[in-house]
C-alpha cells in the first residue's frame, strides 16, 4: 500500500472504512489500495482585493463574509488543489474529502459551506478573474458540534471524472452558497488543507519483456519441445498478488486462439508453457496480459514463434587424421587432434554438440571440425550430437581412437632409504611431443618447473622427511607445443626404521615395569612412546642407540605401546607398535563351601572364603547387599572370611586386594549359588479342612541347629513352635466361620536367628472333602 501526497490522516482512514461499510459492497482487498490524498496547495480571493491571489499564505481558509476593523466587508473564496498524476488510470472505489472548521461567526446559523469542481486554472485566482464552478460535491456530513472537528463530503465521483477526463490536477472552490455568501452572520474558516481518504484500484501496467524460451519477442525464433515456455515483466501498482493470461493461436488461424493463466504472488515475472498443446511445425503468435480482480492491463505486443519438434534421426559421423581407432603410437596427452564432424547431408542439422561445446557446420548438413587435446592416454572416447536450428538433438554419435602414452619416466637413486637422507630424482621425456621442462611436485609441496637439458632429461633432488607418510612424486612434461603431458606419478621407497621393544615375560597391573627400546635409523637421539594412545612421553637415546621407559600398568589385558625415535633435527622413524598383555593382579578366591559358578551350602548356612594375592596386606570385600568390610592378611598374604547367604540361588561376592605401598589391585568378581533351604510339613488331613475343624501337623527342617518354626497362618500374626531334633508340632482350629481358602507359610529358624527359605502351603475351606495343596517359594 502507497501514500499519495504529503501525509495520512487517520481520521480519512475511517471515515473511508465506514463509507464502504454503509456502502455494503464487497470490494476484493487483494485489489485495492487506501490511501489519503492531501491537497498540494490551497488559495483564496477577497472581494476587497479583487486583482490580489493569496496563495499558500499563512492562517486558515476563510469563506463568506466578515467585517473588519477598519469597517470594510471582505468576502470570501477558497480553493484547494490536488495532484493526481499517480491515479492515471485508477478505479476510485469510495472516497471522502475531510476538512475541519476554525472559526464560525454565528454557530445558531445553518452551515452551508459547499465544495464545488472548478475548470482548470491557468493562473492563481482572484476575486476578479475566479475558475468557473463546474460541479458541486454531495453527501456533506453536518454534526452537531460547532466549530467541528471533521466536515466530510463524497468525492469519488469527482476524483473519478477527473481521472477519466485525463486530468492531473484537480481544483475545488470551497464557498458559501449565493444566499449566505454576502452575510457575515454565516462566515466561517476552515484549516487550510483538504484531504481525500480514498479506495481505489488501479489496472495492471502492460507486460514488457517478452520472451519465447530465451530469444526476445523481436527474434520469430523456431523452438524445439521444452523451448516452448513465454514469460514477461508483469506489475500491478496495488497488488502482489495478480495474474496473467496467456493466449496464443496459429497465425493463419486466429479463430483458434487458446488461453492459459500463470498466478503471480509477489513476483515480477510470470511464465507459462503451452507445449503439450502445441502443434509440430506451426507458426504461433502470442500475447500476455496481467489482470486483478477488478481491472485487466491492455493486451501486450504480438510476438511469434514456429515450433520443430523433430529432432535429427541419426549422430554425427566423427572421424580424425590424427588419433586413429586401431593405433597406438599416434600423438599423446598435451598433443591436440583434429576431430571432424559429419552430418551426412541431413540439411536440418546446423551445428554438432560435444563434449567441448558447440559448433556451427559448415553449411546445413555439412560438417565441422574441432581440436581436442587429450589429457590421459590410452583408448578414449568421443561422443557428439546433430543439432537442428531448433535445437534439437540427435542421438549420439561416438568415435573410440587411442592416445599414445608420452608421460615422463622418472628414477630416483637411492630407490629406497630412510627420512632425511636425499634423492637424485631424473626425468626422461617419453613418446611423442618432445621436452622443453617439467612440472614436478612432490607430497603437498608446491609445484616446480625445472628445464630440460639438450638431451630432454632434467634432475631434480627431494628428501623425504615423513616416514609413515605415502610418498608421491608428481611429474609432467612440458612439450614443445606449450602444453603439458598427463602426470606420472612415482612412489620413492622409504625405510621406516622402527625401532624394535624389549618386552618383560610378564607385565603385571600396578608393577612398574622396564622396557628396552632399540633405534633403527641412524642419528637417532630420542624415543617417543605412549601408551593407549596416550600423551607422547620423550626419553633419551644413549650412545648405543638405547633407551628406556618405566610403565606402571593400570588395567590387565591387551595394551598398546607404540614407539618411534627421532633424530637431533627432528627427523621421525616410523612407529612400531607392540601388543602387551598385562596380568592382573586381583586376588585369587576360593571356598570349598561354595564353589565359583556352582551350587553350595544354602540359605542361613555360613561358607568359608580365601583370599590370596603376592604381598597383599589386606583385602576389603563386599558380599551382596552388605557394606563393604575389610580383613587383614597374613604372613603368607591370605586371609578367610566366613560368610552366609541370607537368600537362595545367585551370590556375588567382589574383594580387593591393598598392598604395602597402598596401592590396591583390580577388584575380583566372584560368583556362586546357594541351594534352596525350606521345611517339610505333614498334617494329619487328607482331605479339604472343614469349618471348626482341628487341624494337627508336624514340621520337619532342612536347615542345621534349627530351634525353633515361626509360621503365619491366614492374615493371623506370627507364631512361634520350638524345634527338638529338627522337629515341631502346630496345632490350629480352622474358624467357624471360614468360607475362603487358608494360606500358611513356614520357616525355620537357626540358633543365630537366620531364617530359612520359606515354605508356602494352603487349606482348601469346603462343606465336603478336597485335596490339600503345599509348594516352596
Amino acid at each position: 500500500m502507497s501514500l499519495l501526497g504529503s501525509g495520512r490522516s487517520k481520521a480519512g482512514i475511517i471515515t473511508a472504512t465506514a463509507a464502504l461499510l454503509m456502502a455494503g459492497t464487497a470490494i476484493p482487498a487483494s485489489a485495492t489500495e487506501y490511501s489519503t490524498l492531501r491537497s498540494a496547495s490551497w488559495s483564496y480571493v477577497d472581494s476587497a482585493a479583487p486583482k490580489t491571489a493569496f496563495v499558500n499564505p499563512a492562517g486558515d481558509a476563510p469563506v463568506g463574509a466578515k467585517v473588519t476593523a477598519d469597517h470594510k466587508k471582505h468576502v470570501s473564496k477558497s480553493y484547494f488543489t490536488f495532484d493526481l498524476s499517480g491515479l492515471a488510470g485508477a478505479t476510485v472505489l469510495d472516497a471522502r474529502l475531510t476538512t475541519g472548521e476554525t472559526a464560525v461567526a454565528d454557530c445558531t446559523a445553518a452551515r452551508g459551506t459547499e465544495l464545488w469542481v472548478t475548470a482548470p486554472a491557468k493562473k492563481a485566482p482572484t476575486w476578479a478573474d475566479q475558475p468557473r464552478e463546474l460541479s458541486r460535491l454531495s453527501g456533506r456530513s453536518d454534526p452537531a458540534e460547532c466549530p467541528a472537528e471533521f466536515v466530510g463530503w463524497d468525492a469519488e465521483t469527482a476524483l473519478q471524472q477527473a481521472i477519466d477526463a485525463g486530468r492531473t490536477s484537480l481544483t475545488l472552490a470551497m464557498r458559501l452558497p449565493d444566499g449566505q455568501q454576502d452575510n457575515p452572520r454565516f462566515g466561517r474558516t476552515y484549516r487550510p488543507v483538504l484531504s481525500v481518504s480514498l479506495q481505489e484500484n488501479q489496472p495492471p501496467v502492460t507486460p514488457t519483456a517478452l520472451k519465447t524460451g530465451e530469444h526476445p519477442c523481436a527474434d520469430n525464433p523456431l523452438v524445439r519441445r521444452g523451448g516452448t515456455g513465454l514469460s514477461a515483466t508483469v506489475r500491478d501498482p496495488d497488488d502482489m498478488n495478480f495474474s496473467a493470461e496467456f493466449a496464443w493461436w496459429p497465425v493463419d488461424h486466429p479463430d483458434q486462439r487458446a488461453t492459459g493463466t500463470d498466478d503471480i504472488y509477489g513476483s515480477l515475472s510470470t511464465y507459462y508453457d503451452p507445449g503439450a498443446q502445441l502443434a509440430d511445425g506451426v507458426t504461433y503468435a502470442w500475447q500476455v496480459r496481467a489482470k486483478d480482480s477488478l481491472a485487466a492491463s491492455p493486451w501486450s505486443v504480438t510476438c511469434r514463434f514456429t515450433t520443430d519438434f523433430t529432432a535429427p534421426a541419426a549422430g554425427p559421423v566423427i572421424t580424425s587424421a590424427d588419433y586413429l581407432p586401431d593405433d597406438i603410437t599416434r600423438g599423446g596427452t598435451g598433443i591436440p587432434g583434429s576431430f571432424t564432424f559429419d552430418a551426412q547431408g541431413d540439411t536440418d542439422v546446423i551445428g554438432f554438440t560435444w563434449d567441448g561445446g558447440y559448433v556451427v557446420a559448415d553449411h546445413p548438413g555439412g560438417k565441422a571440425t574441432v581440436s581436442y587435446t587429450p589429457s590421459s592416454s590410452g583408448p578414449l572416447n568421443m561422443y557428439a550430437w546433430s543439432v537442428d536450428a531448433a535445437g534439437n538433438t540427435s542421438p549420439s554419435g561416438g568415435y573410440r581412437f587411442w592416445v599414445a602414452g608420452n608421460e615422463p619416466a622418472v628414477a630416483c637413486t637411492p630407490a629406497s632409504d630412510y627420512v632425511g637422507v636425499p634423492r637424485q630424482c631424473t626425468f626422461t621425456p617419453h613418446g611423442n611431443g618432445g621436452a622443453t621442462a617439467y612440472v614436478w611436485k612432490f607430497n603437498q609441496g608446491t609445484e616446480t618447473t625445472v628445464p630440460a637439458g639438450a638431451d630432454g632429461t632434467a634432475t631434480v633432488t627431494i628428501t623425504p622427511t615423513e616416514p609413515e607418510q605415502f610418498q608421491t612424486l608428481m611429474v609432467r612434461t612440458k612439450l614443445t607445443n606449450g602444453n603439458l603431458t598427463a602426470a606420472t606419478t612415482h612412489h620413492p621407497g622409504i625405510r621406516l626404521g622402527e625401532p624394535t621393544v624389549d618386552v618383560p615375560d610378564e607385565v603385571a597391573v600396578g608393577r612398574p615395569t622396564e622396557f628396552t627400546f632399540h633405534a633403527v635409523l641412524p642419528g637417532s637421539a630420542s624415543f617417543g612412546y605412549s601408551w593407549d594412545f596416550g600423551d607422547v612421553i620423550t626419553v633419551p637415546a644413549g650412545p648405543d642407540g638405547v633407551g628406556k621407559a618405566t610403565i606402571v600398568p593400570a588395567e590387565s589385558g591387551y595394551h598398546q605401546l607404540s614407539v618411534f625415535s627421532s633424530t637431533a633435527a627432528g627427523l621421525r622413524s616410523g612407529t612400531t607398535d607392540t601388543y602387551v598383555d598385562v596380568v592382573s593382579n586381583q586376588p585369587t578366591v576360593t571356598s570349598t563351601d561354595y564353589p565359583e559358578n556352582s551350587f553350595g551350602g544354602g540359605t542361613s548356612i555360613p561358607g568359608t572364603f580365601t583370599f590370596s594375592a603376592p604381598a597383599a596386606v589386606s583385602y576389603t570385600y563386599v558380599f551382596g547387599d552388605e557394606a563393604a568390610a575389610t580383613v587383614p592378611a597374613g604372613a603368607d598374604g591370605a586371609a578367610t572370611v566366613t560368610l552366609t547367604p541370607l537368600h537362595a540361588y545367585s551370590q556375588t561376592l567382589l574383594v580387593t586386594g591393598t598392598f604395602a605401598d597402598g596401592t590396591q589391585s583390580e577388584t575380583r568378581r566372584y560368583d556362586f549359588y546357594a541351594n534352596q533351604i525350606t521345611p517339610q510339613l505333614s498334617c494329619d488331613t487328607s482331605g479339604a479342612v472343614r469349618p471348626g475343624q482341628e487341624v494337627h501337623c508336624t514340621l520337619t527342617t532342612t536347615q542345621p541347629n534349627a530351634v525353633s518354626f515361626r509360621y503365619v497362618l491366614g492374615g493371623q500374626s506370627e507364631a512361634t513352635v520350638p524345634a527338638a531334633n529338627g522337629s515341631g508340632t502346630m496345632t490350629f482350629t480352622v474358624p467357624a466361620g471360614q468360607t475362603d481358602g487358608m494360606s500358611l507359610y513356614v520357616r525355620s529358624v537357626n540358633a543365630l536367628g537366620l531364617a530359612s527359605d520359606p515354605l508356602s502351603t494352603g487349606f482348601d475351606v469346603v462343606a465336603g472333602s478336597a485335596d490339600r495343596t503345599a509348594h516352596a517359594v
